[in-house]
Order: structure tokens, then C-alpha cells, then sequence
């Protein structure tokens, strides 16, 4: 899920996780990398940081109308800049559906190659 676009969505006073990852140029645009963890997470913790980021989209979508939706909410990467929050949650479910297609993309590349004895 986007760190930024749920902490914009909630008006959270730090957008990002720790153990998200800051995408690249952050740091030229004044993002202070040292927020995020420095090592590879374990998988148990990625999970229940992704857990408790799905939780806080559907409370947060059961509760909201479309006047809620239409708010506007500082752009988590350009502070300088509004965002609707209906626009943020555009960008997780964008994200979600590209994860999700890269993830199908390399389950069928193994089992090709399963297939193939490789």
C-alpha cells in the first residue's frame, strides 16, 4: 500500500512507514531518508505493517461520502501541493492493481519454469 497516500488520506502527521520505501529522488526533493530503516525488514513485519495499512483503508472507506472524498489533503511527496483524497486513493488502488499484476506475472514465469524441469 502507499505510505503516503493512507497517511494523506487520514491527515497523519508523518505520511510514510519506516519500513516503506522511499521512492527514488526522494532524497533531491527534500525527504529525509534516514526515517526509513536502513536494513531489509523481516517478512513477519512487512506484513503486519501492510495488515494494519489495509485496515486503516477499509475503516477509513466505510466511513467517508463523496464530501469527504472530494477533501483536499497535503501531496505527501510535494507538501507545497493539494491532493483530493479520492485522488489518493486512486494511487493505492493503482498500486495495488500493478502489484498485484507483477506478482501474477512472476508466479506464472515459475511455474513455466517448474514446468520445464528449470
Amino acid at each position: 500500500m502507499s505510505a503516503g497516500a493512507c497517511g494523506t488520506q487520514r491527515r497523519a502527521g508523518e505520511p510514510f512507514h519506516p519500513l516503506g520505501q522511499p521512492r527514488a529522488g526522494a532524497e533531491d526533493d527534500g525527504v529525509d531518508l534516514d526515517f526509513f530503516a536502513s536494513t531489509p525488514p523481516p517478512y513477519e513485519g512487512v506484513l503486519a505493517v501492510r495488515s494494519e495499512r489495509l485496515a486503516q483503508v477499509r475503516e477509513f472507506l466505510a466511513s467517508v461520502d463523496d464530501v469527504g472524498l472530494d477533501e483536499e489533503r497535503r501531496h505527501p511527496w510535494s507538501p507545497e501541493y493539494q491532493e483530493t483524497v479520492r485522488s489518493c486513493f486512486h494511487v493505492i488502488l493503482e498500486e495495488e492493481w500493478e502489484h498485484l499484476r507483477y506478482a501474477l506475472r512472476d508466479l506464472d514465469a515459475l511455474d513455466d519454469a517448474a514446468a520445464q524441469g528449470r
